[in-house]
């Protein structure tokens, strides 16, 4: 394996890494653990950018895609889309991209790309109770309800215990008697 490919691996479990501890760490305010794992992901960025402009091919696309990662963390949601769809270029199919950019299109409110983005993820990937539940929530918000509950009792039929899947179908027939009852 190429010294490059084994930086891009380390690079890659490190993002991982830093993600989780900054799940940990998401209800606690402002502290020098996240300021010096936000440091570190930055540090990653610039790394990343540099290894970019040095490569092409797989090597380029795996580094835009961790590239996407550091930018999502860091929450530069336009710069994570520009190098989610560079990485999608090469790789346009890669299932784990597509929900990464996913759900960056949702924060950033691009929601018809967003729905493009999980259609392709679960057409490559196949259905997934996380997957289809982001899909409902997605279609839900975009404001068809009546397709977000029948994406959730097909997923509920071949899924019968996922909880998510069902407390927010639970919802969306909770706020169709509510407006149909006013």
């Amino acid at each position: 394996m190429s010294t490059v490919k084994t930086r891009l691996l380390a690079i890659s479990e490190a993002i991982v890494d830093i993600s989780d501890k900054l799940d940990e760490l998401e209800f606690e305010p402002q502290s020098a653990k996240r300021f010096e794992l936000f440091k570190q992901l930055r540090s990653f960025g610039d790394e990343l950018i540099a290894i970019k402009e040095k490569t092409e091919g797989d090597d380029n696309a795996y580094a835009s895609f961790a590239l996407g990662s550091v930018c999502s963390l860091l929450g530069y949601f336009d710069k994570a889309e520009e190098a989610y769809d560079e990485a999608l270029l090469h790789w346009p199919d890669h299932v784990g991209i597509l929900n990464e950019a996913f759900d960056i299109l949702v924060e950033a409110g691009k929601f018809k790309k967003a729905k493009i983005f999980i259609e392709r993820s679960i057409k490559h990937g196949g259905e997934t109770p996380d997957v289809l539940f982001n899909y409902a929530s997605l279609v839900s918000h975009m404001g068809n309800t009546d397709e977000a509950r029948i994406i959730l009792i097909n997923t509920l039929a071949k899924f019968p215990d996922d909880r998510g899947c069902k407390a927010l179908l639970d919802e969306l027939d909770a706020a169709a008697k509510t407006r149909t009852s006013s």
